[in-house]
């Protein structure tokens, strides 16, 4: 057989029976009573960090955090982590002593302790320090310093000792004694202090009970007229929501009294033989939960009063429960902000509990057993409401209004492992076990063996409409008559977990990989619907709705819808499956049940899921609910005529109603724990500490420089399941979104965020996952180094400045002289460039021998030339050569040639005008531009030319050398040079033709 390894919290289904004198009388369980009577409790102990085993007061401060005080140490716990204050010697500041015995909390949010033997202690939490407040009695007598009781009132702290009532004035810090009237000489000692809606307050003692006005210390006995029958000890006091007052008087039990009318309204005290009387006389404490159902408790155990049903319950502990209470000893009860009920024990820690939020509850029918063993395999529920649970060993049942479950005997020898557990309908029980099949007729107490084949277990049985029953197991399914007792068919159908009988008779057979259609008449397989075709494997659960819709589990495929058209063939069904896809939170399914609001709920493996048909919406509930994550067994289900569910897995029954699962509205509030700086928790109120008072106070907080990562702790004051809490938080300034986290994870870490202001928000969800959207927020300051300061940031400009200034100037004296410099290379250059391009000019227009102008320049300045100067009036042009030349430079050398051409050309520059343009035409030819000149001036000036040439004396190494020279003269054509060249060339042959050393016009007139 397929086992589902986990299981749900498992609910008893019973009935409670109280007696009680008065109006209250013996009153049947319902859904409520079992919601209460099924609790799991969770724990707080050593393990957990309790400083120590004995929870003697327990209290809820207005920030959030529960204060436990035991024998040894005040713990603070948040949800998460315990915190202890012991006594320290050396720090006079530390608590007083750690043998708490009394909480309170006044309007500044400081908290009052009551120590044994060492007073009073007055706790700052935003100090952090302890002030301690030390009375003595009568010759020194310690026991007046033995504070059992407080009450905080406007201006005072009222407190209760083992030597009388004290008075603690809250501004000047005096302690008064307050000397009950009526009372002998000997001080009462104090059980209980209350304040009453008119600002008076009741005195419980051991002497009875007394009404004081705290202003005046007057003080009267409380209506003797009610309480003369019930002198002696009062043990405590509590005025619920309706102004009920709740007395415990010792050994009498409880009264319910209404102060107005002075009437008692209920009276509890334990009854021989009734189980859900008060459990013992002597009351230690009381508590109101949410629903206005009162908690009392006593050294020998808890009740509830549940005030809609005038029931009153008592809660088991871990003895005869593992899920109930660590302890029956009851020392303190304390109900907080968001419901949780916490009840403090002598030798069991603190247990808690939100009964609101109580969805499922757990019962362990194993419990009276002898084996640990809690596995459920199956389960039934007989038509007179008595539970029957198979187990590993064996069945147990649970009579109707009882509590526990109980063994059913096999009549053949021990129990075996029952897995299979139905009722036919004629009231016979039918068991499965691992050692055959057995049955319990009606009125019958042991399990009789039936004459089949035993050597495999059976897991499913079903009765069809001819009182045939269907039993399965591991290798077949068997068709068996109870009448004859035997085996009439047998099938070759492995693993069967679900078996359907449809209104025409027809069996739906859920086995291995395949649904069958199997005619019961004669036994037949009509037709199969294959898994690995419509994509399911086994099939471990069928179901039909009031709706009469079809609904099955499998193994690892979830839930799915079958929608039969004809019930003579099943492959003609159509399946509509609903999956993790859909929303469950596992595909293995358990078994399948149906509440009277038309949801199926849904065991799997590690939770119960909830589907609603018409809409196919999906909601899981898991650990966090209730259900544990161990899961459910394959077909363990089954639901009662008063519409409880139950599911068997292996760590007991879970049952509950529909009606339990109600929503979680609260709102909790993250509280700020620790803060860390670079990974050093910072202590407050130390020198140098950043914190000037605890995180938890801090609404402004200051890092300095030198931290460079940032750590926020942080917790919830919802204590329901801290561990299922999720936070999300963000720095505004640093984080654009919200960073979800877990509980595992309650921190938030920033590192190297720069200078400046910042708000950090952190908020929280309820059970139901639902976010707190007004978050608790701080506001962070991160102070910059010196270097990041205004002030230096001024100073580094300036000197930066001053710096940046000096380099300018240096840089820029530098650069003038640079400037300068270049300037005067560029000038050196520019005049030596120009010196050499005016040489290169020069060159280019100069004759290299005579330094007369070339051709070029003289080509350059003729007139109407684009480069010729400007000459407005006539000019003449002569081209004159020197005779015989040649025959001189041959045969007196070039170098003579040379000299005679350089005399020649001073000789030209000597006898022209200063304007006139002369030129080395090529070889011995030279040309004369005469500008402004006619032609008879220039006549003049040429023949003057000439016969300074004819006359003038040439040397050469010693040798007078006479030279001619012959020229043709002719006026400017045109100022066309090329014209009056030719012109003026014509005459110069004409000249040499003459006979030479004679200069020749241009026209026919020569001289």
């Amino acid at each position: 057989m397929h086992l589902f390894p986990a299981m749900l919290r498992s609910l008893a289904s019973f009935l409670v029976c109280l007696t009680a004198l008065g109006s209250l009388s013996v009153a049947q369980a319902d859904h409520i009573t079992l919601r209460y009577k099924s609790m799991t409790f969770f724990g707080l102990g050593i393990k957990q960090g309790l400083s120590q085993v004995t929870g003697n007061t327990i209290l809820q401060d207005r920030t959030g955090f529960i204060w436990i005080g035991t024998q040894d140490g005040l713990n603070r716990y948040d949800g998460h982590e315990v915190r202890v204050f012991r006594h320290d010697r050396n720090n006079p500041q530390s608590l007083g002593r750690d043998f708490i015995n009394v909480l309170a909390e006044d309007d500044e949010g400081h908290l009052w302790i009551g120590t044994r033997g060492k007073g009073l202690d007055e706790y700052n939490p935003r100090t952090g320090e302890f002030h301690h407040y030390l009375q003595a009695g009568k010759s020194g007598d310690k026991s007046a310093s033995d504070v059992r009781v407080l009450e905080v009132l406007k201006d005072r702290v009222l407190f209760g000792t083992l030597q009388g009532l004290f008075s603690l004035n809250l501004h000047t810090r005096d302690i008064q004694a307050i000397h009950l009237e009526d009372i002998p000489t000997t001080p009462p000692t104090i059980q209980d202090i209350l304040t009453l809606p008119d600002n008076t307050v009741l005195v419980a003692s051991n002497r009875g009970l007394r009404r004081l006005d705290p202003e005046t210390g007057a003080s009267a006995s409380f209506l003797p007229q009610i309480l003369q029958n019930y002198p002696g000890s009062i043990d405590a006091l509590f005025l619920d929501s309706q102004q009920r007052l709740w007395i415990g008087a010792h050994d009498k039990g409880v009264l319910v009294i209404d102060p107005d009318r002075e009437t008692i309204l209920q009276r509890f005290k334990p009854q021989s033989g009734h189980q859900e009387s008060l459990p013992a006389t002597e009351i230690t404490a009381f508590t109101e939960d949410s629903q206005g159902n009162i908690w009392i408790g006593t050294p020998k155990g808890l009740s509830i009063y549940l005030d809609q049903r005038n029931i009153l319950i008592r809660i088991a502990d871990n003895k005869r429960r593992p899920e109930g209470m660590s302890d029956h000893t009851i020392h303190s009860l304390h109900t907080d902000r968001s419901g949780t009920v916490w009840i403090g024990t002598h030798v069991g820690g603190v247990s808690h509990i939100t009964p609101h939020l109580v969805r499922f509850g757990k019962e362990n029918p194993s419990s009276n057993l002898i084996s640990l063993d809690k596995r459920v395999l199956g389960i039934a529920v007989a038509p007179d409401g008595d539970m029957y649970a198979g187990t590993v060993n064996g069945l147990v049942r649970r009579r109707k209004g009882e509590i526990y479950f109980k063994p059913v005997p096999q009549a053949d020898g021990p129990p075996s492992a029952v897995y299979g557990v139905y009722f036919s309908r004629d009231g016979t029980l039918w068991a499965g076990s691992a050692t055959g099949l057995r049955r319990l007729p009606p009125g019958q107490t042991q399990l009789e063996p039936v004459e089949v084949d035993s050597s495999y277990y059976f897991i499913s049985i079903l009765e069809d409409q001819d009182g045939f029953l269907w039993l399965s197991r591991p290798t077949e399914l068997l068709k068996y008559d109870p009448v004859e007792r035997k085996v009439v068919a047998q099938l070759d159908i492995p693993h069967v977990y679900g078996l359907l009988l449809l209104d025409s008779g027809k069996l739906l057979v859920g086995g291995l990989g395949a649904i069958h259609l199997v005619d019961t008449a004669s036994a037949q397989i009509l037709s199969t619907l294959e898994g690995d075709i419509h994509g399911f494997n086994t099939i471990t659960y069928l179901f039909r709705s009031h709706e009469g819709e079809i609904w099955g589990g499998t193994q690892g495929d979830g839930v799915f819808h079958l929608e039969l058209p004809s019930e003579t063939n099943i492959k003609d069904a159509r399946l509509t499956f609903f999956t993790t896809h859909q929303g469950l939170l596992s595909n293995a399914i358990g078994a399948i049940q149906q509440s009277r609001d038309g949801n199926l709920w849904i065991s799997t493996i590690n939770s119960i899921s909830r589907l609603n048909p018409s809409t196919g919406e999906i909601r899981n509930f898991d650990a966090r609910d209730g259900a544990l994550s161990e899961g459910y067994f394959i077909g363990s289900g089954a639901r009662d005529a008063e519409g409880l569910i139950y599911f068997g897995g292996t760590v007991g029954l879970t049952s509950f109603s529909p009606e339990w699962i109600i929503a979680d509205t609260s709102a909790p509030r993250v509280i700020l724990t620790d803060l860390r700086l670079d990974n050093q928790l910072i202590q407050p109120i130390r020198q140098g500490s950043p914190l000037q008072q605890p995180l938890t106070y801090t609404k402004h907080l200051v890092i300095p420089p030198r931290w460079s990562n940032i750590n926020l702790s942080f917790s919830s004051d919802n204590y329901t399941f801290p561990a299922a809490q999720r936070f999300a938080y963000r720095m505004l300034g640093a984080d654009e979104s919200w960073t979800e986290t877990d509980a595992e994870h309650r921190f938030a870490s920033y590192t190297n965020l720069p200078p400046g202001d910042y708000r950090f928000q952190v908020k929280t969800t309820n059970l139901d996952g639902k976010w707190n959207h007004q978050p608790n927020e701080i506001t962070i300051t991160i102070l910059p180094d010196w270097y990041q300061t205004p002030w230096a940031w001024l100073f580094f400009l300036l000197a930066t400045g001053g710096a940046l200034y000096a380099f300018i100037r240096w840089r820029m004296k530098g650069l003038l002289k640079r400037n300068i410099e270049l300037e005067k290379r560029v000038t050196e250059r520019t005049r030596a460039l120009t010196e050499a391009n005016e040489k290169l000019s020069h060159l280019a227009r100069t004759d290299t021998l005579t330094g007369l102008l070339n051709r070029r320049a003289f080509t350059e300045l003729f007139p109407g030339n684009d480069t010729a100067r400007s000459s407005p009036g006539e000019c003449a042009l002569a081209l004159l050569d020197i005779d015989f030349f040649k025959q001189f430079n041959d045969q007196y050398g070039h170098d003579c040639g040379d000299i005679v051409l350089q005399e020649m050309a001073q000789l030209l520059q000597k006898n022209l005008r200063q304007h006139d343009v002369v030129a080395r035409w090529g070889g011995e030819e030279f040309i004369v531009l005469l500008p402004d000149s006619s032609l008879d001036t220039a006549r003049e000036i040429m023949e003057r030319l000439r016969q300074a040439v004819a006359s003038h004396k040439f040397r050469w190494k010693g040798e007078t050398l006479r030279i001619s020279i012959t020229a043709g003269l002719g006026s400017c054509i045109n100022k066309n040079l090329d014209a009056s060249l030719l012109s003026v060339d014509q005459a110069l042959l004409q000249g040499k033709k003459q006979g030479r050393n004679r200069l020749v016009l241009a026209t026919s007139t020569s001289s």
